[in-house]
């Protein structure tokens, strides 16, 4: 899999970026960071990318002194989220006639699939550009879904057919809620296989937003069935008794026997909180515990590492967020 770059300007700017098959991550906590930073003839940018499996989230921050056009070809089905913050905006061109053009401005996103990529990526000058591009495989979008892409109505059932499609047939304005979960991803302090848990979450959850938003829908929500409420306490019972296992959303619904949407907007709907934000909670209730256990002579670090925080401050912040209160004052 591999996305050619050629700059209709600069043979120094042609690149190639190539995947595993379906995204794949061949880390152990099946996460990888990647930091990149180009300089050249007044373009400026810095890219974050986050690998997990099924899904790249990249977090882009430039300058363009000039306006500037990519070739772009790939030899793979493209599905991709994208949100343009703070920007003049971009524009992809298919070479072919009768594919939809992507134009995405300052403060709007969208939802788009390819079968291949091959046409002009416009980028327009911009002293200061923020955006971000979560592409999916195939896979992991029909694993949110339970292989039933018809909940995506037309553009569900253009992706199975191998059709060119953007939802809803433009770019729509990216809401408040969505821009906090952006940061929310571009602030994760964990790491390892619960941050993989915490940025697959959020890619659903966001997900989650633009469809609804596409689709208009102010249908309110149906009662839970009573099987799918058992199958959620379930759920929560096994991360109550496994409570620093690192639990993928695929492990919990195989588990449950649920679909991952199900599962996430049940949980929150039965709980009023996130499958992440429980955990999170849960845990610093224990550490809370933990503190005030005379017998227990782990550090504040012991307990902030245990907790799946890497850095003590950010422990610190959190349990003062909490409770109220510090964690050594637990133990004066």
């Amino acid at each position: 899999m591999k996305i050619v770059f050629k700059s209709e300007d600069f043979a120094e700017l042609n690149h190639v970026r190539e995947f595993a098959e379906g995204y794949q991550v061949g880390d152990r906590s099946q996460i990888r960071e990647v930091r990149e930073e180009m300089h050249y003839e007044g373009i400026n940018s810095k890219v974050h990318r986050i690998y997990c499996p099924g899904m790249i989230v990249s977090m882009i921050e430039g300058s363009l002194e000039r306006d500037m056009v990519h070739i772009l070809e790939s030899d793979f089905p493209y599905l991709q989220m994208h949100f343009e913050l703070s920007s003049t905006g971009c524009i992809y061109l298919p070479d072919a006639q009768f594919e939809a053009d992507a134009v995405i401005f300052s403060g709007s996103h969208c939802l788009l699939f390819y079968p291949s990529l091959k046409g002009k990526l416009n980028y327009l000058r911009k002293p200061l550009s923020q955006s971000v591009e979560i592409e999916l495989s195939l896979d992991f979008l029909r694993r949110i879904f339970n292989d039933d892409l018809e909940v995506l109505h037309e553009f569900g059932r253009n992706v199975e057919k191998k059709l060119p499609s953007i939802m809803g047939g433009r770019s729509f304005p990216v809401t408040p809620a969505m821009k906090q979960i952006l940061t929310q991803i571009r602030d994760c302090q964990f790491e390892g296989a619960l941050k993989r848990l915490f940025i697959e979450a959020k890619v659903i959850e966001l997900l989650t937003m633009q469809i609804s938003q596409i689709n208009a829908s102010d249908v309110k929500k149906k009662p839970l069935k009573k099987s799918d409420i058992e199958k959620l306490h379930e759920v929560k019972a096994l991360l109550l008794r496994n409570m620093y296992a690192p639990f993928s959303i695929d492990e919990l619904s195989r588990v449950a026997g649920i679909n991952r949407t199900k599962l996430q907007e049940g949980f929150r709907q039965l709980y009023g909180t996130t499958i992440f934000g429980y955990i999170t909670n849960s845990r610093l209730d224990e550490a809370h515990k933990m503190l005030a256990e005379t017998q227990y002579g782990g550090t504040i670090a012991d307990i902030s590492a245990l907790s799946g925080y890497k850095n003590p401050q950010h422990f610190t912040a959190a349990f003062k967020k909490k409770f109220g209160y510090l964690p050594k004052d637990v133990r004066k």
